[in-house]
Parts: structure tokens; sequence; C-alpha cells
């Protein structure tokens, strides 16, 4: 297994190639004998109440179990910060010289991320990273690329819409909470990418706060101000159902295709939003790299080991780039449309496979 070192990506700076090395001498103090199976991993995942967490711990124990990897505990903190911590601390005691999470709470993870790294114990993040303390690597999702995708997408529908004859599309984007990695990521990408795009079309930015209350409450306002909005995109499908239900009430609701359906595209790629998209009430979502999270993290895990330097650069699945916490592995996520929603290799089509 190799990782080359190519040419840096436009959001890394010169320092990056060194970064990646110091991030590893500083998480590599664990000893591991030869053999995978003295890889003895402490997992925790935010909760076990949707199908993304549960597949997640499901995937991610195939991974470890097809390298080799001894398992110590996987236990479920159900959604309170405090109880992670404590999970990942008696993981540890127990023996576990890796720990693999996805943090609850980016501060409030870090006093543990700071005992693992006092005890040598390699330290790997999903999904997001801590706010402070050494991680091994975080694999998440290039959600800057995300946005970007669903950008695209809006652009190229937009471009067969009416509006598009007498330049007046206006979009609206629904924003996640922008006090987050992947909020403040997917904003970015969606919006400088569409208006690279798409320069004369309005668009029009709200915060959620990832709540489909919010999601709904600012959808109907900007339709009551504007009749002819063209597209809505959502920084998560979970607002998907309370923004149909707000067009259906402004008589906007045509299916997917129709004349007058407004677009909308979405990002997460979950079992709802795959069936939206099959239903003809969501033209596009960007799904997240789910099952990419286990192998990509038990193959860091594996290089790790054996000696080997996550190393920074572009690679044919993402990047990684340097962060202040250490080397973050993104991985690109895969727009979904009508024509490609069947494919297995989606997670939510390998939900209780």
């Amino acid at each position: 297994m190799t990782f080359k070192t190519t040419r840096m990506t436009r959001r890394q700076s010169a320092k990056t190639l060194f970064a990646g090395a110091l991030a590893f001498s500083m998480t590599a103090g664990a000893s591991f004998a030869e053999g995978n199976a003295d890889v003895m991993i402490g997992f925790t995942p935010k909760f076990l109440k949707d199908d993304f967490q549960t597949l997640m711990l499901d995937l991610s124990k195939k991974a470890f179990d097809a390298k080799g990897f001894t398992l110590v505990g996987a236990p479920d903190p159900n959604g309170d910060i405090a109880a992670q911590v404590d999970a990942l601390t008696n993981l540890m005691a127990n023996g576990a010289n890796v720990i693999v999470f996805a943090p609850l709470d980016a501060a409030g993870i870090v006093p543990v991320v700071q005992k693992a790294n006092e005890a040598g114990v390699l330290v790997f993040s999903i999904d997001d990273s801590p706010a402070g303390g050494k991680v091994t690597a975080t694999v998440r999702a290039d959600n800057v690329d995300a946005g970007a995708q669903g950008a695209k997408e809006m652009a190229k529908r937009l471009a067969a819409h009416p509006c598009s004859a007498d330049d007046s599309c206006i979009v609206l984007e629904l924003q996640g909470a922008l006090t987050t990695p992947n909020g403040l990521d997917r904003s970015d990408g969606f919006a400088k990418t569409l208006a690279e795009l798409a320069p004369k079309v309005q668009i029009i930015q709200r915060p959620t706060e990832w709540t489909a209350d919010m999601a709904a409450d600012a959808a109907q306002n900007v339709l009551t101000q504007n009749p002819n909005l063209a597209g809505i995109f959502m920084a998560s499908e979970l607002m998907a159902t309370a923004i149909n239900a707000q067009l259906n009430a402004a008589g906007k609701g045509a299916a997917v295709g129709d004349e007058g359906a407004v677009i909308r595209i979405a990002i997460d790629g979950t079992p709802q939003g795959l069936q939206l998209i099959r239903d003809k009430a969501l033209d596009a979502t960007v799904s997240q790299p789910l099952s990419a999270y286990a192998s990509k993290t038990a193959e860091l895990i594996e290089l790790v080991h054996g000696g080997g330097v996550i190393e920074l650069g572009p690679r044919d699945d993402g990047q990684v780039i340097d962060t202040p916490v250490g080397p973050q592995y993104q991985l690109n996520a895969t727009l979904v449309t009508l024509e490609n929603v069947d494919s297995p290799d989606l997670w939510a089509n390998q939900v209780g496979k």
C-alpha cells in the first residue's frame, strides 16, 4: 500500500508536506507487535438512532475484522458527549491502542483526545474533527466539493428552466449551522460555484441550524416574497419533507420534470432522500461517502501500524489536507439523480443488507 505525495491543491500551504509527518510523529507513540491482531480498537458512534450512524458502526466492524484488527468495544454514547468521553477513556483502560469515533461535540471530545495523545494511543475521527488535541487522521467528506456538486446540478437544471430566458432565476440556499465545519463548507462550495457558473442567478441565503422548522419558515417567507422562485438548495435532506410541504401549500409542489416545478437539490443521501428522488419529489442529492469512511479509516490504521506516514495531497478518491489538529482525508461525495438512485454503491442502499 503506498500513499504518494503529489501536487498540493489550492487550499493547502507549502508547509503541508512536513505537517503530515509531524502529525504522525506526535500521535504514533503506540507500540505494535507484528500482526494486525495487536491493533486494539475502541470505537464509539454518536448514537445508534439513525441509519447513518448504525451503518457506520456495522461497516466499521466489518472493515476492522477484514484487516484482522481486534475490536475492544463499540459502546453507544446515545448522544451524550460526557458518555462518549467516558466510553473512550474506559476503552483505552481496557487495552485499546487505537480510538475511533464520530465526535458528538468538537470541543467536548478534546479531553479524551489529549489523554490518548499522552498515552501514545492513535486517534481517528470520522465525519468531523476535534477542536483540539492531535489526531492521527480525520476521515470525512469533502463538504466544499459536495456543495459544489449541488451547485453544478442546480446550474445545469436552471439552464433548462424558463427563468434562464430572461435572467430572472432566483435560488434559495437553506444553509446548515454556520458554526459547524460541514455547514460552512457546504455553503461555501454551493454559493461560490453557482456564482461562477451562473453569475446572473440571484441567490437568497437563509440559515437553518440544521432544523426542518427553521428551513420551513425561511422557505415560506421567501416564497411569499418571490413566488417565481426557481430552485431550492438544502444543506441537508432533513429539510426536504418540510420544504415540500411549503411548496405544496404555495401551489408550487409540481413533480420533478413537470411544468412549474421548483428545482430541489440537497446533501446527505439518506434512504428517505433517495426515496424522494424516486417519487420525483427531489431532483438530486449529494450522497456522503459513508461506505468509504469505514474502509478508509481501516486502511489508514493499517498504514500507520506498518510504519507509514499519511502524506498530504490529492488522491483519486479525494484529498488529504493539513488542519491544526492533524491530517484530514476528505473523500469525494456522489451526486445522485433518478439515473443512479438505485446504485448498490450508495450507502442508503446498503442499509439492512
